[in-house]
């Protein structure tokens, strides 16, 4: 049977850099977000028997702005004639997925379709008007197998109804089986998180994923599902019914030996060291069998750096060379609001941990609309202050289906999701609107200029030559 899975592209709806200057686009340019769709790695992983193509529409727009997402979708349809197109979908890519279901369904309407991922989970209603057959709700590997091979033994005439974990788009509203919440948290384990098999990272090979400061090919790895935390504005806990579930050790290793052609390996979980005795053994396992050679990167919270430095020395052996950090703000009430459960002087000190080990910090701050001058002062300030290798930062954007929607929802104006990509205001700035993206593109700056500062103090001799040069 033939599978076409499909990455949407994000729509480059930016108005940060409408408002930027050249200086201040060059600057957010050193954001890099670079990789594989892994979530269609994953599925493509668990129907080893079927013929699959993937499609990354996101790194093929990318690369080329004048990319067509829709005749390149079509073209492919026709061309590879699948049985079964799914989608993985985030808010930013909501109204891509709607379009391309319908054209999906004109090409050929018997070609049975699927949605899954962050929004169909945690606004599956909005799929009730789509031209979806199916949406995967939660964790959707197992479900996804099950759909697969129902298709392929029933055909036409294949009911999934007996499959947990989905939802019917209907006239009638949307119809769903049973949920994963029914099911205990072992259960869930030993059925629907499929660790044991691997993702097939050769099908998306075609695609250079090229991190550009290292120009070297990275690829990504989940060592989790879930997270430990509930953050208020965050997608990623709720997929799992807000419960953890660690991949074990000896899996992640041998995942890792199967990944002897990328140099770089992101272990891309909300929480990389969630469990804190698996993360001590992995990283001794690590440098154990030899496979430090690898650069890594991790996702690590503040508050774990302060209280297990030990933790992040051993992981820095390992191999571990980028530490992906969300910071979200330099003000206490703010950090109380989102439930980060940690403090602005848990950011200093993780900074400064990190930094004298040599790993280089990717940190992300939230700009909330409400900012006004002293608040950005405040931001820059702290920006000047903790140099790391790269700040970011990402306009507060309240998410349906999460607590932080809830808070925000009756103050949104902007209700069309291809802005719902972190680099717009979607309500209301209390600041007039080009002063506020000023600002913004001036935190840029200070960024980039941190950035110098932290290379000229940890950066090897080769970069820091490259700072001079440019200087």
């Amino acid at each position: 049977m033939k599978v076409l899975l499909v990455n949407p592209p994000i729509p480059h709806k930016m108005r940060m850099l409408e408002f930027s200057d050249e200086a201040g686009r060059k600057a957010m340019s050193l954001r890099v977000m670079v990789g594989p769709p892994l979530a269609l790695n994953e599925l493509a992983g668990v129907i080893p028997d079927e013929e699959i193509l993937i499609l990354d529409q996101k790194t093929e727009q990318d690369q080329n702005p004048d990319y067509d997402c829709l005749a390149h979708l079509e073209k492919t349809v026709r061309d590879f004639q699948p049985d079964f197109v799914g989608f993985t979908c985030i808010t930013a890519q909501y109204n891509s997925v709607k379009k391309m279901l319908e054209l999906i369904k004109k090409i050929d309407p018997s070609i049975i379709t699927q949605a899954g991922g962050l929004h169909p989970t945690l606004c599956t209603e909005d799929f009730a008007d789509s031209k979806a057959d199916i949406i995967a709700v939660g964790l959707g590997k197992r479900s996804f197998r099950d759909v697969i091979l129902e298709l392929r033994e029933n055909g036409s005439k294949a009911d999934f109804s007996h499959i947990p974990g989905l939802a019917f788009p209907s006239a009638a509203g949307m119809r769903y089986t049973k949920k994963l919440s029914e099911f205990s948290y072992q259960e869930i384990k030993e059925h629907f998180i499929m660790d044991e098999i691997m993702p097939n990272r050769a099908l998306t090979d075609r695609y250079d994923y090229i991190i550009p400061y290292e120009k070297k090919r990275i690829q990504y790895i989940s060592t989790s599902q879930g997270c430990t935390h509930k953050c208020n504005f965050c997608t990623i806990w709720p997929v799992a019914g807000g419960q953890y579930f660690h991949k074990s050790v000896d899996l992640i290793l041998r995942e890792i030996k199967h990944m002897e052609r990328y140099p770089i390996i992101r272990f891309c979980d909300a929480n990389t060291f969630g469990d804190l005795g698996k993360a001590r053994q992995l990283f001794t396992r690590i440098l154990e069998e030899g496979l430090d050679h690898h650069q890594y990167i991790v996702d690590v919270r503040t508050d774990f750096v302060i209280r297990h430095p030990e933790i992040m020395e051993l992981a820095y052996r390992a191999g571990v060379r980028v530490a992906i950090c969300g910071l979200e703000s330099v003000n206490e009430e703010e950090l109380k609001n989102y439930g980060k459960n940690s403090t602005v002087q848990d950011t200093i000190d993780a900074l400064r941990i990190l930094n004298q080990l040599g790993m280089k910090v990717n940190g992300n701050y939230m700009v909330t609309p409400d900012y006004v001058e002293r608040d950005f002062e405040a931001l820059g300030q702290f920006v000047e202050e903790n140099a790391i290798f790269h700040s970011g930062f990402t306009i507060l954007t309240p998410f349906p289906g999460t607590a932080q929607w809830e808070m925000y929802k009756d103050r949104i104006t902007i209700s069309d999701f291809d802005y719902y990509n972190l680099t717009n205001a979607v309500f209301d700035t209390k600041l007039p609107e080009p002063v506020f993206y000023d600002k913004v593109t001036e935190l840029y700056k200070l960024a980039a200029a941190s950035r110098r500062k932290f290379i000229r103090q940890y950066g090897s001799a080769e970069e820091k030559e490259r700072v001079e040069a440019v200087s």
